[in-house]
This record gives C-alpha cells, sequence and structure tokens, in this order.
C-alpha cells in the first residue's frame, strides 16, 4: 500500500504528488463544470440527493439527468478499473491509458463548449462525470483505497480521525516519561506516519480547494480554454508515469 509504512519514503512522495495534482484538477473539472453547465459532477451524494428530491417533486427531466450522472460516474470508475487491470504487469506507464483517457475527454468537452457558447448539453455533463469516475477509481486503486480526490467529505473525516490517532502516539509514546516525554514526542511527530497521512489528508483539501477557486477563475476571464489546464496537468502525470523513475517502484505500484 502506497501510504503505509511498508512502502518508502520516496515512493509514498510519488504518490502523494500525484494524489495533490489529481485534487487539484478535480475541484477545477467541478467548479468549472458547474460554472459553464449548471451541475456538480464530482459529489455523487449530492447528485443522489437532487435524483431522491425530484422523484418526490415529479420533475421528471433533472430526476433522469441526475441518474444519468450517476451511471456515468460508475462507467467511469469501471473503465480506470478496466484499464488499470489490462496494465498491471508493465514496469512502467499502468495509469498512462486512464489518465489519457481523461485528457481527451476534457479536451474534448472544451472544444464542444467553445464551438457551443452558453450550450448545456446533457452528454457534457455525462463526460465530466465519466472523467470524475475514472480519476476516483484510478486514486482508489493506486493509493490503497487511502486516497479520494473528486470529494472532500471523506478527506475531512480522515483529517479528524488523523487528529485523535496524532494524539494517542504522542500519549502513549510519552506514557511514564513526564513532560520531558511529551515534548519528545512532539519534536518526533513531524517524521511520524500519523503526521504524513494528516499532512496529505490537508494537502488533498487545499488543493481541491485551489482547483476548484482557479476553474471558475479562469473560465470566468477564457471560457473553454480553462480547461486546457488540468489537461496540462494530466500529460505532465503522464510523462512521469512513463519516465525511467516510474521503474523504482514495481513492488507497489503493482498492486495498483
Amino acid at each position: 500500500m502506497p501510504f503505509s509504512t511498508e512502502s518508502s519514503p520516496s515512493n509514498r512522495r510519488a504518490y502523494t504528488v500525484l494524489s495533490l495534482l489529481l485534487a487539484a484538477v478535480a475541484g477545477e473539472v467541478n467548479a468549472t463544470g458547474f460554472v459553464a453547465l449548471g451541475m456538480h459532477t464530482s459529489h455523487m451524494s449530492g447528485n443522489m440527493a437532487v435524483l431522491g428530491e425530484s422523484l418526490a417533486q415529479g420533475e421528471r427531466s433533472l430526476a433522469v439527468l441526475a441518474a444519468q450522472l450517476l451511471v456515468s460516474f460508475v462507467l467511469g470508475a469501471v473503465c480506470a478499473a478496466a484499464l488499470l487491470d489490462a496494465s498491471r504487469h508493465r514496469s512502467r506507464g499502468r495509469h498512462v491509458a486512464a489518465l489519457l483517457v481523461e485528457v481527451l475527454l476534457l479536451a474534448g468537452i472544451g472544444m464542444a463548449l467553445g464551438a457551443s457558447p452558453g450550450s448545456r448539453a446533457p452528454v457534457l455533463l455525462w463526460g465530466l462525470s465519466f472523467v470524475m469516475g475514472l480519476q476516483n477509481a484510478l486514486v482508489t486503486r493506486v493509493s490503497g483505497a487511502v486516497v479520494r480526490t473528486t470529494h472532500v467529505t471523506g478527506v475531512l473525516t480522515d483529517i479528524g480521525i488523523q487528529v485523535v490517532r496524532m494524539f494517542a502516539w504522542v500519549r502513549d509514546g510519552a506514557r511514564g516519561q513526564g513532560f520531558s516525554g511529551v515534548v519528545r514526542q512532539l519534536r518526533a511527530l513531524p517524521s511520524a506516519i500519523e503526521f504524513e497521512r494528516t499532512r496529505l489528508h490537508l494537502g488533498l483539501a487545499l488543493s481541491f480547494l485551489v482547483g476548484c477557486t482557479g476553474g471558475p477563475f479562469l473560465y470566468m476571464r477564457h471560457g473553454p480554454a480553462a480547461l486546457g489546464l488540468p489537461c496540462a496537468v494530466l500529460l505532465l502525470l503522464i510523462g512521469l508515469d512513463l519516465s525511467p523513475a516510474a521503474q523504482r517502484h514495481p513492488g507497489s505500484a503493482s498492486r495498483a
């Protein structure tokens, strides 16, 4: 598992960078999609609630759209899992196929928005939801179900859990050693895996927020061309995944 004491520090750093960049991409895609198309495409809890509310109120068209987004998200997750499974024996580039599908879809949606300004065609929302499902499944598989990048609810929950774990780590390590033991444990905390996971989840929340802020900001000034930024980030990740350095940790990567 990439984010455990069994993995090397360099391996954990590599997966941390991957996760933070993808969280920023998800924040930008989700917020930009809302500004451009009027619905969030990464928050399936919200779309499930919209489905239920629409069914209760008899709003058939909105219920159908919410259901379509849910199905698209699941199909994206299926696609990512299938692509990762097909590439599991490669020494490097295991994530390239899934990332490339995401790039092509985002680029296609950006071009469609540019060709038809103001369009709110459902197919564009389906595409963004598919992309978010694909990305979430990709990071879930890569991280061993430790990281999610397309929503913040689980991240904030993990931060709360990790705060208690850090407290317990300090308490247990300092037991019977008085104040000096507490000070020693606090000094050692930044290098502990408990703190590393907290730092990761804080970083994910911040990265998502940066994406949510930057995406609409760029879209309101540059239109659909704003989707070029997440595409550029994904292409960077593809390049890193194809680099010789990606071969250095075959054991952990093969679990993806």
